[in-house]
This record gives C-alpha cells, structure tokens and sequence, in this order.
C-alpha cells in the first residue's frame, strides 16, 4: 500500500507540473457549457447575422432543460472523448521512452501498483473534472431553460462516467503496446469509434455493449427509466474494464523485462 500511495502521489505531482490538472478540467467545463449557452442565445447571433434579408424574424423553438443536457452530453461525447484520448496517451509512452521506467522497475515495484496508481490518478481526475463540469451545465440549464430535477442529473451522470472510464483504461491498455503518442491516440479513438459502428451493424447486440451508455443517460434525463438492458450494459462495460486492467498488467510485465 505504500508503494501504491507513493507512485500515486507521484501521479498527481507531475499532473500538476504539466498543468493537466488546471487545463483538462477547464476545456471540459468549456464543451459542457457551450451547449446551454448557445443554444440560450442562438436566436440573438441569427438576428444578428448579416446573412438574413431585412425585417426577416427568427422564431426557434424553445428546448426543454432536459433536451438541452441531452444535447450537452451528446456533444461531449464527441468532443470529450478526443480529449480524454488526448490527456492519456503520453502517461505511459512518455515515461518508457525517456528512461523512467527503467529507474522504476529496478525497484522491487509491481507492474499491477504501477499500471493502477495511473489509472486510478486519471479516472480521478476526469471524473472530478466532469462532474464538476455537468453541474455547472445543469446550474447554467435551470437558469437558462426549464428545471432539470437532480436525480435525473446524478443518475445520467453516473451512467455516463462509466464511458469515461472506460476510454481512460482503452488508452492506457493501448499505450502498453505503442511507443508513439500518435498511435496510441489512433488506435484508441479507433477503438472507441469501431464500438459505435458495430452497434450499427449488429443492432441486436447493441443493446449490450458499451456504445449504449450515452443513450440510457439522455433516456434518464428524459425520465425514461424503462431500459430494461440497464444492467447488461452495466456488466458488460464494467467487465469489459477489469479484463483491460488484468490484460494490460500481464503485458506490462513482459514489456519491462530488460
């Protein structure tokens, strides 16, 4: 456990030298934010482009809060995952291609300390970061649109964390095979990518793979709590996760063996 505690410590002290941990929370509040707020004042760009004939009137549809936060989370998705891909693809590479990890495994360190002090440092960190960051999205919805209750907020916000996670340990599982910053941020978008093309191509097992995290949170938020694939998604992801986490921790230790 003190092996763990200090590699964690060590985690979070070169997050902060980076400026991970100023950076990453602010361009996440940044995308959760920017749905709201331009949605809220779309109609006063559109009046004011020069684009529309004179006198002509903008009349949109106003979205309910619960349309607004689906809408905040879809876009995250998108956007969210490239930074998450982003964040984590030099915590490995970075550390085996200038020579630390030599320093460090000629201590009596294991590879599973080591891989889950990272892991646990960045699920950490992004979460917080998001959690934050959806509050604030659906503080700035309430006072915008319409009220959004809170147990549809918690609820869709635990749901989609597990995405978040999961993305974490695909880009760290990756970075356990590349030497390049740049493949393992290809391969793991790749991935990501590849998940929501085959719950189109295979509809009947959508229902069961990761892919279906974003759509039971808009559901929740749509108080639509009738999903009754909920707990498979659940397992799958979770399951999914752990065989990341034991599979990356087996080749991790053939790749240290100088």
């Amino acid at each position: 456990m003190k092996k763990f505690n200090a590699l964690f410590h060590k985690e979070w002290t070169e997050a902060w030298r980076e400026k991970k941990l100023v950076w990453l929370p602010a361009v996440i509040l940044l995308v959760t934010l920017l749905q709201p707020i331009s949605l809220y004042f779309m109609p006063a760009i559109l009046e004011n482009s020069n684009n529309l004939p004179s006198g002509a009137v903008i009349e949109l549809p106003i979205p309910s809060g619960n349309e607004v936060l689906a809408g905040t989370l879809s876009q995250f998705h998108t956007i969210g995952t490239a930074i998450i891909v982003l964040a984590c693809m030099n915590v490995i590479v970075q550390e085996r291609n200038n020579g630390s990890l030599m320093q460090l495994f000629s201590r009596p360190v294991h590879t599973g300390t080591y891989i889950f002090s990272k892991w646990t440092m960045l699920v950490l960190l992004h979460l917080g970061a998001f959690t934050i960051s959806y509050g604030a999205a659906w503080y700035y919805t309430n006072i915008l649109f319409s009220d959004v209750s809170f147990s549809s907020v918690w609820k869709s916000c635990v749901i989609y964390c597990l995405w978040i996670v999961l993305i974490i340990t695909v880009t760290l599982f990756v970075g356990t095979f590349l030497r390049r910053s740049g493949g393992v941020a290809g391969i793991s978008i790749l991935i990501a990518a590849s998940i929501a093309i085959l719950s189109n191509i295979v509809p009947d097992i959508a229902i069961y793979l990761p892919s279906e995290l974003l759509n039971l949170s808009t559901e929740l938020l749509n108080k639509n709590d009738g999903n009754t694939h909920i707990g498979a998604v659940l397992t799958t992801t979770v399951v999914l996760i752990v065989l990341l986490l034991l599979t990356m921790i087996k080749q991790f230790e053939k790749s240290v063996k100088f």
